[in-house]
């Protein structure tokens, strides 16, 4: 019997591809997923779009999906102060820990036995800070800590997300790091 069979687990889901790299992972340990979509850092508009992609994914895998109220001023309260801050900086540092904070206090709130989370898919997130973040955390449940990128999470992630049609970001999500994808993409993300 796995570690997690039968776990409830709540999954704290960035995006509808990030998740596609982490759900099938849970699902083939016996985990009970619910996706849990906190994200106040990713402004309106693009909000909207991971949503929708985040519910096709939630759809296919018939599982529950919370989704908290989005207040992206919040993010900015505290984001503002390190503007100039490169990628994966102190910036994204208090990001990812409000976000892992916020799932912790939920899953803990609403009997979940763990949390974990899809940031670690992505190549361009540091797990071992990400774990970090949640050591630290004492409230809510307890960390789930998995790094899905592992074992071609994240290609599984891309190549699932090209077979559900599902909307796949240039960017982190905040104004920052679409400010940085502009740049890059030379003016078109």
């Amino acid at each position: 019997m796995d570690e997690l069979t039968n776990k409830k687990i709540l999954l704290h889901a960035c995006c509808g591809p990030c998740s596609l790299g982490a759900i099938e992972p849970l699902l083939n340990d016996g985990a009970d997923i619910t996706l849990f979509y906190y994200n106040p850092c990713i402004i309106d508009g693009e909000f909207d779009l991971r949503l929708t992609a985040l519910k096709t994914v939630a759809d296919y895998y018939r599982l529950p999906l919370i989704v908290p109220s989005h207040d992206y001023s919040f993010f900015s309260s505290y984001a503002k102060a390190y503007a100039y801050a490169p990628e994966g900086g102190e910036r994204c540092g208090l990001c990812m820990e409000d976000r892992l904070r916020a799932a912790a206090i939920y899953a803990g709130e609403h009997g979940f036995d763990l949390y974990s989370t899809t940031l670690t898919v992505s190549p361009h997130k540091n797990s071992k800070l990400i774990f970090s973040l949640a050591d630290a955390i004492k409230e809510g449940a307890p960390f789930l800590p998995r790094d899905f990128k592992k074992r071609d999470g994240f290609l599984l992630s891309t190549r699932r997300a090209k077979e559900l049609g599902i909307y796949r970001q240039k960017f982190c999500g905040c104004e920052y790091s679409y400010e940085n994808a502009m740049r890059r993409e030379g003016g078109s993300v």
